[in-house]
């Protein structure tokens, strides 16, 4: 008599009697598992891109810069070392658009409170007012339109009363960047008009 063990045996079907796979899920099934396995692996191990840095907005950079110039000016006491007066007078930022030597509008308060604290030094106190630009475009040009520039506030300042033999307009074109030219900011604050002791 058989156990029920050796009747379990004898009715599986032999490995050779089983149907051959035949359709796409019978064969293709494990080597799509190991695709999507593969794809899930790679992608986990590739660094997603840092989110992008919002875009650097010049207009309100320039309107920060000179509500701390304006403030800056304001305390200058009235005798004021020249190194203080050049430090608040660094502080403003004359924003010109791209190619451009005219003062814009935003501009105009804060050298005009320039020009009050320029025309209370000493009468021996000569100031330089150097123009810079970033290096996009051609030296000469740059050269030509920082010089442009400089000349641009030096008349500004003279129309707001600032003693015009008093001041010096020189540009600098692209030849001396405080920033790297890679970014918009280093580009923003390469773009500035600055002042020093004229020699």
């Amino acid at each position: 008599m058989k156990s029920e063990t050796d009747a379990t045996a004898v009715d599986a079907p032999r490995l050779l009697d089983r149907p051959e796979p035949s359709g796409f899920w019978d064969r293709g099934w494990p080597l799509l598992m190991l695709a999507v396995m593969t794809a899930l692996l790679v992608r986990a191990c590739i660094p997603s891109a840092p989110p992008a840095a919002p875009a650097f907005d010049t207009a309100a950079a320039a309107r920060a810069a000179n509500e701390r110039a304006m403030a800056a000016l304001a305390a200058l006491p009235a005798n004021a070392p020249i190194s203080d007066v050049v430090r608040a007078l660094n502080l403003a930022v004359v924003n010109f658009a791209s190619g451009s030597a005219e003062i814009p509008p935003d501009a105009r308060a804060v050298l005009a409170k320039a020009a009050a604290v320029i025309a209370a030094l000493p009468a021996n106190v000569r100031l330089e007012i150097g123009g810079h630009t970033d290096d996009t475009g051609m030296v000469e040009g740059n050269l030509a339109l920082s010089q442009a520039r400089a000349q641009a506030v030096l008349d500004a300042l003279a129309a707001a009363g600032a003693p015009r033999d008093r001041l010096l307009a020189k540009g600098y074109g692209d030849a001396r960047p405080i920033a790297s030219n890679a970014t918009e900011e280093g580009r923003f604050h390469n773009r500035r008009i600055e002042f020093a002791p004229a020699n």
